[in-house]
């Protein structure tokens, strides 16, 4: 029996393969008769034919947006990114009563045609560049409204807490290149706590909202 493919170390920088879609499938890791279990995603690519190995790339498909078949021109994105381990905690009477870790999976592969990461990339440069107005960038990019929520809460807070007018300059810049860079990786957007409640990423990359005793922290 083979065993699992194991898990490749993340590239020290996101990385997008471009090219012509051949084919994709479940196969032994590399073709090996006794390879591990494992999908391959086979592109052709200035007239060469490039095969990518990764066992998220299967998960990649099916939570595909724009669903790319064969012969389209598609991205496949290897992002940089580390799952993060979320603890939620009950309490009764400010004491800890239960506690449950989660090991929350961040997209290591994304799979869109194209015109999808064009599209990204369009919206995250107006949600980078502070020129242009939240209404107009939602306008055109309607998924971009949760980000620019968040956004405001950050400015929120930059307000009342950053006294020095160039360290706000410098936080809210930042915060806007860190919330740009999470919706072209195809995160979704952080939600903050109201209403009494957290919220954490669940197992499957959902966001799920916690009761007001729950508490989250990264480890």
């Amino acid at each position: 029996m083979a065993s699992p493919e194991p898990e490749p170390l993340r590239p020290q920088k996101d990385r997008l393969f471009v090219g012509q879609l051949i084919e994709h499938g479940a196969a032994p890791h590399e073709f090996h008769p006794k390879g591990p279990p494992s999908y391959y995603v086979t592109l052709k690519t200035e007239g060469q034919a490039k095969t990518i190995w990764g066992r998220g790339l299967e998960r990649a498909f099916a939570d595909s947006k724009t669903k790319p078949k064969l012969d389209d021109l598609i991205g496949v994105r290897e992002n940089n990114l580390d799952p993060v381990s979320v603890v939620s905690r009950t309490r009764r009477d400010g004491v800890v009563i239960a506690s449950r870790q989660l090991d929350s999976p961040r997209p290591h592969w994304v799979v869109e045609k194209l015109e999808e990461f064009d599209r990204r990339r369009f919206a995250a440069e107006a949600l980078r560049d502070p020129s242009i107005s939240r209404r107009d960038a939602v306008i055109s990019h309607r998924e971009l409204s949760p980000f620019y929520w968040v956004l405001d809460a950050l400015k929120k807070v930059s307000d009342t807490r950053i006294r020095d007018p160039e360290r706000r300059e410098v936080f809210m810049r930042l915060s806007r290149e860190a919330l740009a860079l999470a919706y072209e990786r195809g995160e979704p957007a952080p939600i903050s706590p109201r209403d009494g409640h957290d919220t954490q990423r669940t197992a499957d990359g959902r966001q799920q909202t916690l009761p007001p005793t729950a508490g989250r922290t990264r480890e």
